[in-house]
């Protein structure tokens, strides 16, 4: 019984093997007749291995922050949530707080608003509250910040019955906004962001929270900084006093689709500038630059910039 049982194997491999080359010989000569065409040989695609342009690029930042407002990608960070010194980047906070003070307020200039500095201004003169945040903002002047921040100040203090000092209640107003918008590494000591000593800062944040801050103005108030766009600007006070107002950011011209920028530096600061710019139609990336030199600020941005142009077009 075990021979016959071994004699159907042998026989059932023959058949098999029989019917394999007879079917494989059919199938060759199909395709040799053209009737059948052969399985096409699977050749591996290679994998293309795109260079961030960010790798390797060299800054004297001690923080940045770059993010794509559209995408909600970060671009690239360096020590991006670093608490530093703010200097006149500060005065961006001033701007939106002061904002929502009625755009009718005039502001006048006083002789505490001095005490830092003229700032391009004169004791006794006045001001509309909107074109004096332009100036303030254009050249960073510090007397302008301060007079802002007085006046606003007062007005917050009569619509919510409020005491104490004017400008104390606008710094509260600005760390409360701070807040209220995520940004958990800043607070401000004055509304100018000038060192309030050799070793105390007037205001401190990191390179996130700008961007941060920078991203709610362009979403809701994206005229607040438009002058800042601009090389230079003539701005008239109430007194009838024109005023050349040179932007500090030496780079508003040559940076593309420029939306805001502002600078900053102080001794304990170093070198700051944050911009928002048009990486394409309705497409804003915004730089954040902390703790860089004063020249630095600007070499650094600008590499920032093409870095920014050169990854979004790549599709990364």
């Amino acid at each position: 019984m075990g021979k016959i049982i071994q004699n159907q194997s042998i026989i059932a491999v023959t058949v098999v093997n029989v019917l394999a080359i007879f079917f494989a010989g059919v199938f060759g000569a199909l395709i040799v007749y053209g009737m059948v065409k052969p399985v096409p040989e699977i050749k591996q695609v290679p994998v293309v291995t795109k260079i961030d342009p960010f790798n390797n690029i060299a800054l004297q930042a001690q923080s940045v922050y770059v993010f794509d407002t559209v995408t909600g990608k970060v671009l690239y960070s360096k020590n991006g949530e670093a608490q530093l010194p703010l200097a006149s980047v500060t005065k961006v906070m001033t701007a939106l707080v002061a904002s929502h003070a009625p755009q009718n307020t005039v502001v006048n200039v006083e002789a505490e608003n001095l005490e830092n500095g003229a700032g391009g201004l004169t004791l006794g003169e006045k001001w509309d509250l909107k074109k004096l945040l332009d100036y303030t903002l254009v050249i960073s002047s510090n007397s302008g910040a301060s007079a802002i921040a007085g006046a606003a100040g007062a007005v917050f203090s009569d619509e919510n019955g409020w005491t104490g000092k004017s400008r104390d209640i606008f710094v509260g107003e600005m760390n409360k906004t701070a807040h209220a918008l995520g940004m958990n590494q800043t607070y401000y000591l004055n509304p100018n962001g000038l060192d309030e000593s050799t070793t105390l800062a007037g205001a401190y944040g990191s390179a996130k929270d700008m961007t941060t801050l920078f991203s709610y103005i362009l979403k809701n108030e994206p005229s607040l900084l438009s002058a800042t766009t601009e090389d230079s600007l003539n701005i008239d006070s109430q007194n009838g006093v024109s005023h050349l107002a040179v932007n500090t950011n030496i780079m508003a011209h040559s940076v593309p689709g420029l939306l805001a920028s502002k600078t900053g530096y102080t001794d304990l600061a170093n070198g700051n500038l944050v911009i928002a710019f048009n990486v394409g139609p309705m497409h804003p990336v915004i730089v954040a630059v902390l703790g860089s030199s004063q020249e630095g600020r600007f070499t650094d941005v600008e590499k920032l910039v093409n870095a920014s142009i050169a990854k979004i077009a790549d599709g990364q």
